[in-house]
């Protein structure tokens, strides 16, 4: 088969087309995310940003822990999530922060992974759990004391036991999964 011969292959055609489209796709998703991002925040107010992050949910909806994809931006007073595609946004105070450390179980099921679980206050004053799944853990957890907990307490609480010793701290994971 001569090289010309080659490239009018179908076949070798609509794998690198697809290829390009999904290129192209994965691109156009995440201008759309941080351009959401830029027009909801000012840039001065923005620390941090990750796109693809998973979202397992809160501990006290009902259900097993979901999977949403979108992005998380860490603000200089709190930490917001928003859903690619799903109508779901979570804004996290920074006061409001009682500890985070990784976790492998959210909702009581085991999720096979090691997720970023974050302890906080809610709205009503009850502690809440929010576990999120992103690309390096460890720069997000060092970020996330470092703006929002500061000289604080963020080593996971007695609630944290509840899962069976299957939380540890950030700072004691350094050797861990996220690495």
């Amino acid at each position: 088969m001569s090289f010309l011969e080659g490239l009018t292959n179908p076949n070798w055609l609509v794998f690198a087309l697809l290829f390009l489209a999904v290129l192209f796709y994965l691109a156009f998703m995440r201008n759309r995310e941080a351009r959401r991002i830029s027009e909801k925040f000012p840039r001065a107010q923005i620390v941090l940003t990750s796109f693809g992050v998973n979202y397992y949910g809160l501990e006290s909806e009902p259900g097993p822990p979901l999977r949403s994809t979108g992005a998380l931006v860490l603000l200089r007073d709190r930490l917001y999530y928003r859903a690619r595609f799903a109508n779901r946004e979570l804004t996290i105070p920074g006061a409001a922060i009682t500890s985070i450390g990784v976790t492998d179980t959210h909702k009581g099921k085991p999720l096979h992974q090691y997720v970023v679980a974050i302890r906080f206050l809610n709205a009503a004053g009850r502690e809440e759990k929010a576990a999120f799944r992103m690309p390096l853990p460890a720069q997000w957890t060092g970020a996330i004391k470092a703006t929002l907990i500061g000289d604080r307490a963020s080593s996971p609480g007695p609630s944290e036991s509840e899962s069976a010793g299957s939380d540890s701290s950030a700072g004691a994971s350094s050797a861990g999964p996220e690495d």
